[in-house]
């Protein structure tokens, strides 16, 4: 690991207790890795995520964090009040998800795992699973590609059986499994597709570790702003 930094100290600088920074760790939001018996964390990742965390205006609850997404995504969301689908918008033309992703951390709860890797195809092709980020890189036409890994949403009242039937062991940053759990109702509304809409696939990409992913999705995010600003 390169310029790592202990818990203590990247709770200090996230402004964050030290158990939410080591959950983090753990379920893979931030790399990490154990040394003995102690966790540690990579600085660039902490000061990243410091930068791309000070949200200016309060979270967006997990269902208008949806929505806002269908709608960059130029889709329509079903029973949606027009007062809050009037107020998407407008944030949209406003800001865009480019500035407005860092008030959309609640669309999900990420969990990292460790799979085999001969069970990734099989993993990728559950009906269960909503691919996203690198896994659906290629159904939005980014310029990405990766079999050795998945990313993708999951109903958080499948994930147990998901997780057995896969045989899936919890990780931390360093597995190549990563779950973003959402819940029932959800999952549900985003109806019989494989991959997730473009603006979810780009701001999964955006929030990537790794910086080609990254980039790609920062310029994924940029296109669809000029469109809603156009």
């Amino acid at each position: 690991m390169v310029d790592p930094v202990s818990i203590a100290e990247a709770a200090r600088v996230l402004k964050l207790s030290p158990s939410r920074v080591r959950a983090m760790a753990v379920h893979g939001q931030l790399p990490a890795a154990k040394l003995g018996d102690r966790w540690f964390v990579e600085r660039a990742a902490v000061e990243r995520r410091r930068r791309n965390g000070a949200l200016d205006g309060r979270p967006f609850s997990v269902r208008n964090a949806w929505a806002l997404l269908l709608l960059a995504s130029d889709e329509e969301v079903a029973k949606l009040d027009p007062s809050v689908r009037s107020r998407l918008k407008r944030a949209l033309r406003q800001e865009g998800v480019s500035r407005l992703g860092p008030r959309l951390g609640r669309r999900a709860e990420v969990l990292s795992f460790a799979a085999h890797p001969g069970e990734i195809r099989y993993l990728l092709e559950d009906p269960k699973l909503l691919r996203s980020g690198i896994s659906a890189a290629g159904d939005q036409g980014f310029n990405l590609i990766s079999g050795r890994e998945a990313d993708g949403y999951l109903d958080a009242a499948a994930l147990d059986k998901f997780v057995a039937h896969h045989a899936l062991q919890p990780a931390g940053s360093d597995g190549n499994v990563r779950l973003r759990v959402v819940p029932e109702d959800v999952h549900r509304s985003l109806g019989d597709r494989k991959a997730a809409p473009r603006a979810v696939v780009a701001l999964d990409l955006s929030e990537d570790f790794d910086p080609r992913s990254a980039q790609t999705g920062r310029k994924a995010l940029s296109e669809l702003d000029r469109l809603w600003r156009g």
